[in-house]
């Protein structure tokens, strides 16, 4: 696991984002034990309650669950983790519109910025 400390990306929405992307490969499995709080704030030299707060997002996502002093496990529900990349993924982008409001652009700018953003996103994925 990678963190960008530098990201407007906060770190425990890191830590969420890639894991979700490791259920999705199927490096991590349903039934399958994440790192430990501790052990992964070591790994990537965060504190541990960022990583609590990165499983607790998760967990209300569905996407995995704790079992009490045992750990936290990637869920087996089905269609769970689309829908919580979706919620997720609406949440950032309604973030970055409030952003994008505050330092003084238009409606209408913003959403040429979008569109653009829209059209590039789509080239990419034809690639």
């Amino acid at each position: 696991m990678r963190i960008d400390a530098k990201s407007h990306i906060p770190i425990f929405q890191q830590i969420a984002d890639q894991t979700r992307s490791a259920i999705r490969r199927g490096s991590l499995r349903a039934g399958e034990m994440l790192p430990s709080l501790r052990s992964l704030a070591v790994e990537i030299q965060v504190n541990p309650n960022t990583v609590q707060r990165a499983y607790e997002l998760l967990e209300r996502e569905g996407a995995v669950y704790s079992r009490k002093g045992v750990g936290v496990f990637v869920s087996d529900k089905p269609g769970v983790l689309n829908e919580a990349n979706e919620q997720a993924a609406l949440m950032r982008l309604s973030k970055s519109i409030s952003h994008c409001y505050k330092a003084g652009l238009k409606a209408e700018r913003i959403r040429a910025i979008f569109e653009q953003a829209m059209d590039d996103a789509v080239r990419q994925r034809q690639l």
